[in-house]
């Protein structure tokens, strides 16, 4: 399976459903500070649906009716106060601006300076003094909700949630019976920006204990459970609230991210629920991850059909049916949704943030998995720059110049790359020593590298890539050098301990300090295959002939490579294994019969490597 298409697609859906993005702590209190509790989203909490995040954002602030406030006389000692601490804020010192303000609430006994400290101390990242200052505010107006809901936003966000509790219940207590619902999830996203979420869930608990008949009582505690990683709990919690509320999306699309250990129970609910729910968009599209997840193509193919049916001009189930038709290979099919999705974004104006460009480079990948690259071409060169993907289609093109043998072309190709991005310019770099590397113009390739090495010394590719090719040119020091400064910036890098201990082993130099790297290489990668072909060629040259067989062997098993046939080829024939050997080397070549190693490996054995390329080109051409 695709691994990487079906993460993809998966992303691409989760956009429908997915909570907007957080927002700062402080703008998150300055919301509780306007009035209602705070209603940004959750840091932690990835659990909540974009319709319903939506809704508790729309919550009506809960304004003070009548805020009953000291009679002060503006003096002139006051104004000047107030003016000299907003001039101190306006030069970046909140300091001076929040202890004048502070001074004033306690001379004037005013909430409103209070509530400005308050503001300042936020605003400052200061959550301490902003506390002070809060606790100042209720205690001169201590009937306001505003005053209240700030303190207790503060109180939760240090971990005082014993002091909090009493206020939380207070004020939850005022809601009207109409917004209490989505006051209660409000109540949760804020006490999962706690630092304690078992202790968030024993307090929400209490809360709640006299609202458990409403659902919006057991999705709140749900996604409290799931910041404890209790999916089981939150099972119960949510099949709680759809007993309640059976058409309540939110909880059914909570349940369905619930993970493997609950995915065939899972994928029943979500069934059974669009079913008595159709026109639920994101039911549909929450079973249809569901039957992705589990590898059942078919089936999420079917409820994207459903939805195309439903609405012909939704743009997200036509390009979730041509990645899977993709992923399929049915490319005709892939194909037909990926035009028709490009026909419907250019009739749509509203949604820019579709990229048109995703589908024309689909469309150039289907093309060239059919031998079209003229065609692969001419999509590619339909995307404009507003486009995510113009940068990753300029590098096709380069690609598609170099598969066609014209590397000057794809090389001015990338010479005139319309970007200064230094990630862009190093991957530049790099793909323009790999064209030079594989017209076998290393000169000029460790040249190309040496100069963006010059530039990014630091870069932990271009050194890889310098040193690689390096070696190519027989400059080993040159290479030891760069791989060794290699470990020191990544010491968990396994290729760079791989690529120096195989070098030398190679090379038949320092031996047990070649295996001492391979190994270490072989510890933080067990399973990588290139590695362990490596680990088996040092041991053979260390003598070991039979460890390095079976090394040998797994990582031809693991990968399929023409260099790892031709290494165990060798061991084999040298153990007097000859047929074996033969064999090997024979599929060896049908996998990549131009590979330099092998057929220097079949060279030196007299084994007619040019025969062996015709048969392996000719079995290419027949596919």
């Amino acid at each position: 399976m695709n691994i990487f298409l079906t993460q993809l697609l998966k992303r691409r859906l989760q956009r429908s459903v997915a909570p907007r993005m957080v927002r700062s702590i402080s703008v998150m209190l300055l919301i509780s500070a306007i009035g209602g509790f705070p209603l940004s989203t959750s840091a932690r909490s990835t659990v909540m649906s974009g319709e319903e995040n939506a809704g508790a954002a729309n919550l009506p602030p809960l304004l003070d009716a009548q805020r009953t406030l000291p009679s002060v006389k503006l003096t002139s000692q006051i104004m000047f106060l107030v003016l000299a601490a907003e001039l101190a804020l306006q030069r970046g010192q909140p300091a001076p601006a929040y202890q004048t303000y502070l001074e004033l609430t306690r001379t004037t006994r005013d909430p409103r300076m209070a509530q400005r400290a308050a503001e300042i101390a936020l605003g400052a990242q200061s959550p301490a003094d902003a506390l002070a200052a809060a606790r100042l505010w209720r205690q001169y107006e201590p009937n306001s909700s505003r005053a209240a809901q700030f303190e207790a936003a503060l109180l939760v966000l240090s971990g005082k949630l014993n002091e909090a509790q009493p206020i939380l219940a207070a004020e939850l207590a005022k809601i009207p019976v109409e917004d209490k619902g989505e006051a209660i999830l409000a109540l949760q996203l804020l006490i999962a920006r706690g630092p304690a979420q078992a202790s968030g869930l024993n307090l929400l608990q209490t809360l709640l204990k006299n609202e458990l008949t409403r659902p919006e009582a057991h999705l709140a505690l749900a996604r409290q459970q799931l910041l404890l990683n209790d999916s089981a709990k939150a099972w119960a919690s949510l099949r709680q609230a759809l007993a309640l509320k059976p058409d309540y999306e939110a909880a059914a699309l909570l349940l369905a991210q619930l993970g493997p250990t609950q995915r065939q129970q899972a994928i029943e609910l979500m069934r059974d629920f669009a079913q008595k729910n159709p026109k639920s968009r994101n039911a549909h599209i929450a079973l249809a991850q569901l039957y992705l997840a589990d590898q059942q193509f078919d089936a999420a193919r079917r409820e994207f059909q459903l939805m195309r049916a439903q609405n012909a001009a939704d743009p997200a189930p036509i390009m979730a049916l041509a990645l899977i038709y993709i992923q399929q290979k049915r490319y005709d099919d892939a194909q037909h949704y990926l035009q028709q999705y490009v026909h419907v974004l250019q009739k749509r104006k509203t949604q820019p943030e579709l990229d048109v460009g995703q589908a024309y480079f689909y469309l150039a990948q289907i093309a060239t998995e059919k031998k079209n690259d003229a065609l692969a071409m001419q999509w590619l060169s339909k995307i404009n720059p507003a486009s995510a993907q113009y940068m990753p289609a300029w590098f096709a093109r380069v690609q598609l110049l170099a598969k066609a043998g014209k590397v000057n072309e794809a090389r001015k190709l990338l010479a005139d790359l319309p970007s200064q991005e230094p990630r862009l310019q190093i991957l530049a770099a790099r793909t323009d020593g790999a064209l030079l590397a594989e017209a076998q113009r290393y000169v000029e390739a460790e040249a190309t590298l040496a100069r963006v090495y010059k530039a990014y010394p630091n870069e932990p590719d271009v050194l890889y890539d310098y040193a690689m090719l390096a070696e190519k040119n027989r400059h080993y020091t040159l290479m030891e050098n760069l791989l060794r400064r290699l470990m020191m910036l990544q010491p968990d890098n396994p290729n760079a301990y791989n690529a120096l201990g195989y070098s030398l082993a190679d090379r038949s130099q320092r031996l047990n300090e070649a295996d001492k790297l391979i190994e270490k290489a072989s510890s933080l990668a067990p399973d990588d295959a290139f590695i362990m072909d490596s680990l088996g060629w040092v041991k053979y040259r260390l003598g070991n002939p039979q460890q390095a067989i079976q090394l040998l062997r797994r990582a031809y098993q693991l990968q399929p490579n023409a260099e790892i046939g031709a290494h165990l080829g060798e061991v084999l024939w040298a153990q007097g294994l000859q047929t074996e050997a033969k064999q090997i080397w024979k599929a060896a070549a049908k996998l990549e019969a131009d590979n330099d190693i092998l057929q220097q490996t079949l060279k030196r054995f007299s084994i007619e490597p040019s025969k062996d390329r015709k048969e392996s080109k000719q079995i290419g051409d027949s596919k």
